[in-house]
């Protein structure tokens, strides 16, 4: 169901909104919040809705959709009798322009006064919803919820064991963000940046990772992810299996064995299944940095977040230079004065501050 467009209303009537304001758990948090960066323009209509649902005890009892529509057909049915009774009450006109001068009032008059009808039909729903929340026992109090956050700085590498016994590693300026403790039915992290993944097996409470608009889901696994802002996000299978897929394009999905990779763009502008190397897309966890015919702004890039510098590119012409280079546990003096031969630069380093001069 298409709800870019709901009323406070709609809100009301549907059932996993509804489930997500009186009964929240990790799994509705993640995807209303989703919803909510996608269509930031219904948060006045969510705001109304909530504050008509929490006028309700929270209870076990959760009314079906069907009792919510028959309640909606008995209140419109309430509206028509009215109109026809009002109808037939009225004078008989004598003419075609007393009909349709009737017609014209009777227009105009609806107009005021159906939206009227509409609210005092919302709010007799409310009062037969209420009746039926306050007629059973009080539900039990939900386990609070807790976002955490874990990032690292530029230059630094770190891991992280999580609450299910799962490990992320992450690279360089890279974060997580997830809820305590996996509360609710799914185990979800948002990502940004890069981390490598390796997945406790549950098969009741699967593993999503959310990387912009793209999530990939397992159950026990391990895989690789390098999702940084504004590029390309790899999504590299080392073992067991995944799922992943688009939010944007339905038909952007696959399921990857190991030694497969998705590579695409954020928003669904693109999406390649291939093959990948484990050694270059694992390399950074091993200390190792590996240049293949990479471009030079990206190559800058990646330098600087590895430790944590600030490189400065002077007289760059060539757009189309790429560089190539192995570097197991190398200082950055050293992967510079090794670069500096094939790509002909020179460069100065002074603290945190790094020049790279090409010929004028």
């Amino acid at each position: 169901m298409d709800k870019s467009n709901f009323s406070a209303e709609d809100f009301v009537l549907d059932s996993d909104f509804r489930d997500w304001i009186l009964y929240p758990n990790n799994q509705r948090n993640v995807r209303w919040e989703l919803y909510l960066e996608k269509h930031p323009d219904r948060i006045k209509e969510i705001q109304i809705a909530r504050e008509i649902l929490l006028k309700f005890p929270k209870t076990e009892f959760q009314i079906k959709d069907e009792e919510i529509i028959s309640l909606w057909i008995q209140i419109d049915s309430k509206l028509a009798d009215q109109v026809a009774s009002a109808l037939e009450k009225s004078t008989i006109p004598i003419n075609s322009q007393a009909t349709i001068q009737r017609y014209s009032k009777s227009s105009s008059r609806r107009k005021i006064n159906f939206p009227l009808l509409k609210v005092a039909a919302i709010v007799l729903l409310a009062a037969l919803l209420g009746f039926l929340y306050y007629s059973l026992p009080d539900r039990e109090i939900h386990q609070e919820i807790n976002w955490l956050t874990y990032s690292t700085k530029p230059g630094v590498k770190s891991s992280v064991t999580l609450s299910d016994g799962s490990v992320v590693r992450l690279n360089a300026g890279s974060s997580i963000r997830y809820v305590q403790n996996f509360v609710g039915e799914t185990r979800e992290i948002f990502l940004d940046g890069e981390a490598f993944f390796e997945v406790a097996h549950d098969t009741l409470k699967p593993f999503i990772v959310h990387t912009q608009d793209i999530t990939t889901k397992a159950l026990g696994t391990s895989f690789n992810i390098k999702a940084n802002d504004s590029e390309k996000i790899e999504i590299s299978l080392i073992t067991g299996k995944v799922e992943v897929k688009s939010q944007e394009v339905q038909e952007f999905i696959d399921f990857l064995i190991p030694g497969e990779q998705v590579n695409t763009f954020p928003k669904g502008s693109y999406w390649e299944k291939d093959v990948f190397d484990q050694d270059q897309v694992v390399a950074w966890m091993n200390k190792t940095i590996i240049f293949d015919d990479t471009p030079l702004p990206e190559a800058i890039k990646i330098l600087e977040n590895w430790f944590g510098v600030t490189i400065t590119v002077n007289h760059f012409k060539d757009q189309q230079l790429t560089l190539s280079g192995k570097f197991k546990d190398e200082t950055l003096n050293n992967i510079l004065e090794g670069l500096s031969y094939t790509a002909r630069f020179k460069y100065e380093i002074e603290g945190k501050e790094i020049q790279i001069n090409f010929k004028q």
